[in-house]
């Protein structure tokens, strides 16, 4: 963080404001996705630049991801600087997102410092010191046993809970199974070949496979957030599809009502950073008999032309969760349980 503000016209520090988060994820072959996004106040900002740092013990690849109209100005002192025009009032632009080779040197860190900068309505710089966190390598497959209670947590309180280390969250209600159940959750490799075509191209964000022993039909909805294969822009329109019999449904693509089809997994689905928050009830219960033939596979996509735009103004947030988002930058961290809380809120 020490080049940052040298990096970004060596603006002095004041409080303005945006705010700036980042988030890192491995990718499937082993490098790290680093990615940031800014989330603006009352007031469009202009002439914008914003520095995501690589962090010590990695080095710099490439640059992937970014918004429509961003150019990519290179790497300055260990920072990855892009800039763009402006960004408008209220709205969350993201990601921003560099490749980076682990070296093995220091531990791989989850959310690195990063920063923005802008000219107008006056010159200010927010910065962002990132945390100690370590990123986790995560595992495809993963399991949880609970019963009547529901998931608890370390307190024996109904709450969400993370599935064995694949980084999936896990909400079940109380009351949701008659007796214990085991949930086993697997990630699967994205196949553009296997996945149904659709009309408008989509970026399949990630494919996975539940099942429940003993097969069972749930009472109530369950929960979940799934990590994506990289970092997606909250709020956009989720199209979500369901492999049951080895055949794939697709439900209509909308901002709130997110349905795997069929008589499978109905739901509602929503991006937020890394991951996607999904909660449903399963219609034809899981496992061996549930989903018949044991295809139950479910993956969910964004259109291309929205991940390229890669903006989100409050409005749209609001929409897209069904709950007020006022103001967008009140937006602190990517975690899970932010949106979990809301659909578990929303009975």
């Amino acid at each position: 963080m020490r080049f940052l503000l040298a990096v970004l016209f060596g603006l002095s520090m004041a409080a303005q404001s945006p705010v700036v988060r980042t988030i890192g994820q491995y990718d499937a072959d082993g490098s790290v996705l680093y990615s940031v996004y800014v989330a603006t106040a009352g007031q469009k900002v202009e002439t914008v630049a914003v520095g995501g740092t690589v962090p010590l013990g990695t080095r710099f690849i490439e640059s992937l991801d970014v918004p429509a109209g961003v150019t990519f100005d290179g790497v300055r002192d260990n920072v990855a600087v892009w800039s763009l025009k402006e960004i408008g009032a209220n709205t969350l632009v993201g990601p921003f997102t560099f490749r980076a080779r682990p070296d093995g040197a220091a531990p791989v860190l989850a959310e690195p410092s990063a920063a923005v900068s802008f000219q107008a309505p006056e010159a200010g710089i927010v910065e962002y010191a990132g945390t100690e966190k370590v990123l986790a390598v995560l595992e495809s497959t993963g399991s949880h046993i609970l019963d009547q209670r529901g998931t608890l947590n370390e307190k024996g309180e109904n709450a969400p809970v993370l599935v064995g280390k694949t980084g999936v969250y896990l909400f079940v209600p109380e009351g949701a199974v008659r007796s214990q159940t085991t949930v086993t959750v697997e990630r699967q490799t994205i196949d553009n070949e296997r996945l149904p075509k659709t009309e408008e191209p989509l970026w399949w964000c990630g494919l996975y496979k539940v099942s429940l022993s003993p097969a069972e039909k749930p009472s109530k909805e369950f929960g979940f957030s799934f990590p994506t294969r990289r970092s997606v822009t909250p709020g956009l329109p989720v199209t979500a599809v369901s492999n049951t019999d080895n055949s794939w449904v697709k439900a209509a693509t909308d901002n709130r009502a997110i349905g795997f089809g069929g008589g499978g997994f109905g739901s509602q689905c929503f991006p937020q950073f890394g991951g996607m928050v999904c909660r449903g009830g399963f219609g034809g219960g899981f496992g061996g008999g549930g989903f018949g033939g044991g295809f139950n596979q479910f993956g969910f996509g964004v259109s291309v032309a929205d991940r390229t735009r890669a903006t989100v103004t409050a409005a749209q947030l609001s929409n897209a969760f069904g709950v007020p988002t006022t103001p967008i930058s009140a937006i602190t961290d990517g975690t899970s349980n932010t949106i979990i809380a809301i659909l578990i809120g929303r009975r």
